[in-house]
């Protein structure tokens, strides 16, 4: 694959950083975080946007930036995400809303603004990450597994329509991988049981799963659309 250009969301920290790293190899990245790792920065190929991807007029702008400096951009990669744990009696309509404006709508307004140019060009990608909690629900995080799982089905709706103009649409749904998001949730009682109960016996790693975005980005994967690929260690068998 020629050098092609991706954006990734989230890239400041954890996945998004390991992500950018992977992909700058071969690719011009743009990273859209609302803040920047310095070390990203360094590397040839990479320019930052501070973008709230919550924020649809932020978004409107960091695409005119990257239309007037780059061009069309041929790949989106949906990372950024919230969580939180919270009893489910206890989220609250701000909680609600503040999960599904980062997890789900942001995801949308980045596709509905890029898909156009790529039916245009007759190609492009998408790849959302999910998780394995929109998979199997969440105990302490019930609007965040919504979030999840509504973004499973939002790559499905992507894949069905626009597969037939040169546009694939997938998933990468990690389990418990160690990352700054689940740090917190690694250090409680309920997460040590979590991870003592993966089959294959450990975490998973940034890099195992940014090995699954670059494969999906690849040539190698053009007749994949509509799949979600499970990277949990075994905890849950699709």
């Amino acid at each position: 694959m020629k050098n092609k250009i991706i954006v990734i969301t989230g890239s400041s920290s954890g996945l998004g950083s390991t992500l950018v790293k992977d992909l700058c190899v071969k690719h011009q990245v743009i990273g859209l975080s609302r803040n920047n790792n310095e070390f990203n920065e360094q590397l040839s190929n990479f320019k930052y946007i501070k973008t709230d991807i919550s924020n649809s007029m932020d978004v409107k702008n960091a695409f005119e930036q990257i239309n007037y400096q780059f061009g069309k951009i041929d790949i989106l990669i949906n990372n950024a995400a919230i969580s939180q744990e919270k009893p489910f009696e206890g989220i609250t309509d701000d909680d609600f809303d503040k999960m599904m404006n980062v997890n789900l709508r942001g995801p949308f307004s980045l596709a509905q603004e890029l898909i156009p140019d790529m039916v245009t060009s007759k190609w492009g990608i998408v790849v959302n990450i999910v998780s394995i909690g929109g998979q199997w629900g969440g105990y302490n995080q019930v609007h965040y597994a919504a979030s999840k799982a509504a973004l499973i089905n939002f790559t499905q709706s992507i894949a069905k329509i626009y597969s037939a103009h040169g546009i694939t649409s997938n998933a990468i749904s990690p389990g418990l991988v160690a990352t700054d998001m689940t740090s917190f949730e690694l250090n409680t009682t309920l997460g040590r049981k979590k991870v003592s109960e993966i089959p294959i016996k450990r975490l998973g790693t940034a890099k195992e799963i940014g090995a699954a975005a670059v494969y999906l980005v690849s040539d190698e994967a053009a007749y994949i659309t509509g799949q979600t690929i499970n990277l949990n260690g075994g905890m849950l068998f699709s």
